[in-house]
């Protein structure tokens, strides 16, 4: 499996939202886990999710001139600074990467 499919895509999507949305390590694996066995336990699924958020889509930069109006503007609708997306997507990788070498199965 590669990290362009969507199957890991989906699996690193939920494990870095988990995280953004303040799970713990030990829910955010549960949900992973949960997904991965609804999905049939795909063979190296938790490598390739590992792998797969550095693919994942990413905010487009904005001049440094409109960050501050950017902020704003996130703070006021609600979206998390992206501080905290890449904290949540380090977590996620390191948390991804942990499951697929201690996975029992080949997976």
């Amino acid at each position: 499996m590669t990290p362009n499919d969507s199957t890991a895509q989906g699996l690193a999507t939920m494990a870095s939202a988990g995280f953004e949305f303040g799970g713990d390590a030990d829910q955010v694996a549960h949900d992973v886990r949960t997904m991965w066995e609804q999905l049939g336990r795909p063979v190296g699924a938790f490598d390739a999710a590992a792998r797969a958020i550095a693919v994942l889509p990413q905010r487009p930069e904005v001049p440094v001139a409109d960050q501050a109006r950017r902020r704003e503007f996130e703070r006021a609708v609600g979206i998390n600074p992206v501080e905290v997306e890449l904290a949540a997507a380090l977590s996620a990788r390191e948390l991804l990467e942990r499951m697929a070498r201690t996975c029992s199965a080949p997976c």
